[in-house]
């Protein structure tokens, strides 16, 4: 029995290319960072530099629940700092700041996504919870993982839905 008030969970491949947009669109406009996809090799090959990454996860819920996560490398964070905020490239943030910043980040993609796909919905944004990940902690999950290189540095952008 199904009820008017019953909610589907999407699949997450329907929302890939919305979501790729997204990034594009706040990298872009927001952070002056170029975005080119990666396969899954390329990946491997970018990330084994990687001294430590940072996991911004961003919880939504509204017409269908999920979260949101990007990983990127710490150095690309920097960089995403100081462009954001106008900075000296040499600009060394302390944590606090720099894990808000790649929260901000993941928010602002998430929100952008939302808004593009689910124009007429509402749904409400948790307070990002980022973290720091070792070197090799950041892997793809699976083909529906977004990787993508931002200023030539590999990201991953993973959406995931809860069920109804």
């Amino acid at each position: 029995m199904s009820s008017v008030n019953s909610r589907r969970s999407p699949e997450v491949a329907e929302h890939r290319e919305p979501v790729q947009a997204a990034l594009v669109e706040v990298a872009e406009n927001s952070f002056f960072a170029f975005v080119d996809p990666l396969d899954e090799a390329q990946f491997a090959e970018m990330a084994e530099v990687v001294p430590s990454w940072l996991h911004a996860v961003v919880q939504f819920d509204g017409a269908f629940g999920g979260r949101m996560t990007v990983t990127v490398p710490e150095p690309l964070a920097h960089e995403l700092f100081t462009s954001f905020l106008g900075e000296a490239p040499e600009t060394m943030p302390q944590d606090g700041p720099l894990f808000d910043l790649v929260g901000e980040f993941g928010n602002m993609v998430c929100g952008s996504w939302l808004t593009r796909a689910c124009q007429r919905r509402r749904f409400d944004l948790q307070h990002p919870v980022v973290t720091r990940l070792e070197a090799g902690a950041a892997t793809p999950e699976g083909p529906t993982d977004l990787l993508v290189a931002l200023n030539g540095q590999p990201a991953i952008l993973r959406l995931s839905f809860q069920e109804a």
